[in-house]
């Protein structure tokens, strides 16, 4: 089980497969902030694990949290797409 305290650490060091990881913790507390955390950082590896909790984790708290992570992740794989597009 993970802390919040694990879960700062991780989001610092950008260790998003141990965020992916947190996302199934038991504490519904540890996997929103795991949850949020992938969207801060925006990983495009965070992209499925975290479609996959906003529609199948028990909490309505950590699904909200997922699907908000999920949309930063997405709009930050655009950002980069348009980027790269631009001259």
């Amino acid at each position: 089980m993970a802390t919040e305290d694990d879960i700062d650490a991780m989001r610092n060091a950008r260790d998003i497969d141990g965020l992916i990881r947190a996302l199934s913790d038991e504490d519904e507390f540890i996997r929103t902030q795991a949850a949020l955390s992938l969207g801060a950082l925006a990983d495009p590896r965070a992209q499925e694990p975290l479609e996959r909790i906003r529609s199948e984790d028990p909490s309505t708290s950590v699904r909200e949290a997922a699907a908000t992570a999920h949309k930063w992740v997405i709009g930050r794989l655009r950002e980069v797409e348009a980027a790269r597009r631009s001259p």
